[in-house]
């Protein structure tokens, strides 16, 4: 089994990946499911999420299902393992928020990477000094302990329209989140440097003034400059591209 420490790593360097490259690597990986929309950033606009998920789960109050003591989501987020993401399943209630900054705090200091938030958050100032990643469907200023009863989640659940399995992993950013097992995850880790490397190329040229037609996807016979570039950082002679893009040598 993965220890925590080990988790931090390989989130981490899931982490470097945008989302946007993550769907071009798992274009054959029938994304369709796993892909989550609908959540905005509420602080640190810039961060990435990423790591094996913690779904707490919300679910509209009754009377019996109340108990005495401290309720649920803060027992679970006192659990919270070094490299989790915390994701508040709350079916997209706007009725009050499940997130503020308090139990940011709390998570952050517990090692979590960030947390998804399937409902509504408050204290934007709060969350933001607590230095957490936060990513939610809305804001609300009342908390969601009158209209809103957490549970522990270790069964599959719907988050956004999307299921996620308590073994899976997340990684979001501005363009969304993805949801993914960890076989996708170490896939994306062995991919990513040589898509992205090509990205940055073909970017490159794009810079130079070639068009996109010939230079994204870049082309087979462009691959010796894809290998120099990835070794030296340098962009080829534009004369030496456009001869080999003229079909000559």
């Amino acid at each position: 089994m993965e220890n925590s420490t080990d988790s931090v790593k390989v989130a981490e360097r899931l982490g470097r990946i945008p989302t946007t490259i993550a769907c071009d690597i798992l274009r054959d990986e029938d994304l369709g499911d796993r892909v989550v929309t609908g959540l905005r950033p509420v602080t640190n606009l810039s961060a990435s999420i990423a790591g094996p998920v913690r779904l707490i789960e919300f679910l509209p109050g009754r009377p019996e299902l109340r108990r005495p003591g401290p309720p649920a989501n803060f027992l679970l987020i006192d659990e919270l393992e070094p490299g989790e993401v915390l994701m508040l399943c709350a079916g997209g209630s706007m009725k009050g928020a499940v997130l503020g900054d308090m139990l940011a705090t709390r998570a952050k200091a517990c090692g979590a990477q960030g947390a998804l938030v399937d409902g509504a958050v408050r204290d934007l100032d709060g969350l933001a000094e607590s230095g957490l990643p936060v990513q939610a469907r809305g804001v609300a200023p009342m908390a969601a302990h009158a209209t809103l009863i957490p549970f522990d989640c270790r069964h599959p659940v719907c988050f956004a329209g999307v299921t996620v399995l308590p073994d899976d992993w997340v990684l979001a950013d501005r363009d969304g989140a993805l949801v993914l097992t960890r076989p996708l995850v170490d896939l994306l880790l062995d991919r990513q440097a040589t898509t992205m490397a090509r990205d940055a190329f073909s970017q490159g040229l794009i810079r130079e003034g070639f068009p996109l037609r010939d230079v994204f996807p870049l082309p087979a016979g462009l691959m010796p400059f894809l290998d120099d570039f990835r070794q030296s950082g340098a962009m080829p002679d534009p004369i030496a591209v456009r001869r080999v893009l003229s079909g000559g040598t």
